[in-house]
């Protein structure tokens, strides 16, 4: 049938590598019709953007940006109600593109992309909202809040870096001074000190940290990482292991796997989603899974070879759950 695609891009994300990108991402959408790109203005444009695609009779629209442009689109596509009106084509625009990496959709062959927009199958994908928000990576408390607002800060050497050693580099600054929080997590082990509690849908984020190794974003179900406050020396160690999903082998740390969680601090948090930080309005904090919330079009690549446990069939049960608690 056929297709009325619109391009969303912000040409800030990547701290401009969207801007050099979107020529040729245009001339490769517009080859197969759509209309002059929808490009955001400022920070939170998105939402303008895509209701104008929505407006104009799209039923797709393939957004080019970071993890917190396709968050903002995604997160404006449901705020209407079209998540199961209108298909999402994801475009590596960032400088991390967390979680296109999850989709395993990293490919810049736009000619190629552009024909998925056409063509291409679309696959229901979750999201999830916590404390009201929408979240379509991954949000974080504690040990993350603190190396965003550090990497804020970074400025002008921030945007010199790579953004995995942006991370880095904020995170070096917490290893050792970062206060734990305290939370009760529903989980049965009561209120303790916690470095961090991730609630994730997909499986990277901070450019790269594959922090929920088993993560479906598929399954109505969120991964709920939560690492115990340790000694400066295991807390090395732990980011080390982060880098490639093996912390979650480790003592102190645990990985469950649910529809929803209520998680209770001591005072109300402040919490990152996909990049962005939001303050708790309440003590006692709500996540919950959407499941198949969008259609994204995810392509042969995902369809003939996915991650172990990514976009399974509908048929497939989904695996069982990991817990690692103490030792």
């Amino acid at each position: 049938m056929p297709r009325n695609v619109f391009l969303v891009a912000n040409p800030a994300a990547g701290h401009g590598r969207g801007a050099k990108l979107l020529p040729a991402v245009r001339r490769a959408f517009a080859a197969v019709g759509a209309p002059k790109p929808l490009v955001t203005r400022g920070p939170g444009d998105e939402a303008r953007c895509v209701w104008e695609a929505l407006d104009a009779g799209a039923d797709t629209i393939a957004i080019l940006g970071g993890d917190g442009t396709l968050s903002k689109a995604t997160g404006a596509l449901l705020a209407a109600r079209a998540g199961d009106r209108c298909r999402v084509l994801m475009l590596p625009g960032g400088s991390g593109n967390d979680f296109i990496s999850t989709l395993a959709m990293r490919s810049r062959a736009w000619v190629e992309m552009a024909k998925l927009a056409v063509d291409g199958a679309a696959t229901p994908v979750d999201c999830a909202r916590l404390d009201g928000r929408h979240v379509l990576n991954v949000a974080g408390f504690g040990f993350d809040v603190a190396a965003l607002r550090t990497l804020q800060r970074l400025g002008a050497l921030g945007r010199l870096a790579g953004s995995a050693l942006r991370y880095k580099l904020a995170a070096a600054k917490h290893i050792f001074g970062f206060r734990p929080m305290r939370a009760d997590l529903d989980d049965g082990l009561g209120e303790r000190a916690l470095l961090l509690v991730a609630i994730a849908n997909g499986r990277r984020y901070g450019g790269g940290i594959l922090v929920a190794p088993n993560a479906s974003v598929d399954d109505g179900l969120l991964d709920v990482v939560s690492i115990d406050d340790a000694p400066a020396t295991e807390r090395i160690a732990l980011f080390q292991t982060a880098q490639e999903g093996k912390h979650i082998s480790r003592g102190g740390v645990s990985v469950r796997r649910e529809p929803a969680v209520t998680l209770r601090f001591d005072e109300p948090p402040a919490f990152q989603i996909d990049g962005e930080l939001y303050q708790a309005r309440r003590r006692e904090v709500v996540a919950e899974c959407v499941p198949g919330a969008l259609r994204v079009i995810t392509g042969p690549a995902v369809a003939t070879a996915p991650a172990p446990g990514l976009l399974r069939s509908a048929a497939s049960p989904a695996p069982a759950f990991r817990s690692m608690g103490r030792p």
